[in-house]
Parts: C-alpha cells; sequence; structure tokens
C-alpha cells in the first residue's frame, strides 16, 4: 500500500471514529449509527496499523474493533 494510500486510510478512521463519538455522545437517538461509524473508523484505523506494522496500534484497534461490535449487537438487541 502506497503512503497516500495509508494517509487515507488513517484519516478515514480519525473521520468515521469523530463522527461515531459525535452521533453516540449528542444522544440524538442516533446510537447505532454511530456504533456502526466507530466500527469503521476502528476497521480502517486497524488496517493502517496492520500495514504501518504498529503493533502496540494493533492490538489497541482490534480490541476497539471487537468492543464496537459487541456495543452494536448489544444495541440492536
Amino acid at each position: 500500500m502506497a503512503g497516500e494510500e495509508l494517509k487515507m486510510f488513517g484519516w478515514a478512521g480519525t473521520v468515521f471514529g469523530i463522527l461515531g463519538a459525535l452521533l453516540v455522545a449528542c444522544n440524538l437517538g442516533l446510537n447505532d449509527i454511530g456504533y456502526i461509524f466507530f466500527t469503521i473508523g476502528a476497521m480502517f484505523s486497524l488496517t493502517n496499523s496492520v500495514k504501518m506494522r504498529d503493533n502496540s496500534n494493533i492490538v489497541l484497534w482490534a480490541v476497539f474493533l471487537i468492543i464496537n461490535i459487541v456495543g452494536l449487537f448489544s444495541y440492536i438487541k
């Protein structure tokens, strides 16, 4: 993956993470969409970390991804 693509994955993770946080924090009844955005952001950030071989962030984003998936399914139930 080229340097520009890595930057795009990193920024996509950041943008989706921020949007997810805002949707959940603002309590607008959009928590389900917020969790989806959190999950997408975690996937982008995890992919970026894997490509950069950044082990500490791989662990962080893998755990966040699992937590986001659990949160999404818990919210849906």
